[in-house]
C-alpha cells in the first residue's frame, strides 16, 4: 500500500500580522453622557426647564465639532477648559482616583458650566453648576 502524499502548504513563512493603528479620538466629535451625573445640588434633575433646554442646545451645537477643534476654541464659546479637582466644592465620586488631576468644563447656558471628564471620545458630565457655586470662577 502506497503512503499518502502530503501536499505542500500554500502558506508562506514570515507573514506579517497587521495591527490596526490606535484610534485618535481627537478626530471624533464628543459624545455626551449623563450616565455618571452625581446626585445632589448639581444634578441634572435640579435644573429648571430653561437650563435643561440650554443643555440640549449646547450638546447639539457640538455634535459635529471634533475634539481637536474643541481644544482650540474659546472656553466661553464652544470650547472647554480644564480645572483642577482640588478647586471643586462637591465631594468627588468614589471612582475618581488619586492620580486623576483635571476635570473638563463646557459652558451649556451662557457661562454656566457643566463639569466632567473625557474618556476617549465620550464626555461624562458629573455636575451642572447652575448657580456658580461648584468652584471658584
Amino acid at each position: 500500500m502506497a503512503k499518502p502524499k502530503i501536499k505542500p502548504s500554500n502558506i508562506k513563512q514570515g507573514l506579517k500580522i497587521l495591527v490596526p493603528e490606535p484610534i485618535n479620538y481627537d478626530n471624533y466629535p464628543p459624545i455626551f453622557s449623563l450616565e455618571k451625573v452625581q446626585s445632589g445640588k448639581y444634578c441634572f434633575s435640579n435644573l429648571n426647564v430653561e437650563h435643561k433646554a440650554k443643555f440640549a442646545d449646547a450638546i447639539f451645537k457640538r455634535k459635529n465639532i471634533l475634539w481637536k477643534d474643541i481644544k482650540n476654541t474659546g472656553r466661553h464659546a464652544l470650547g472647554a477648559e480644564k480645572i483642577d479637582k482640588k478647586s471643586l466644592k462637591a465631594p468627588l465620586p468614589r471612582f475618581i482616583t488619586d492620580d486623576f488631576d483635571d476635570f473638563l468644563v463646557f459652558r451649556y447656558h451662557g457661562k454656566n458650566p457643566m463639569v466632567g471628564y473625557r474618556q476617549r471620545d465620550v464626555f461624562y458630565v458629573l455636575w451642572f453648576d447652575h448657580d456658580f457655586t461648584l468652584y471658584n470662577h
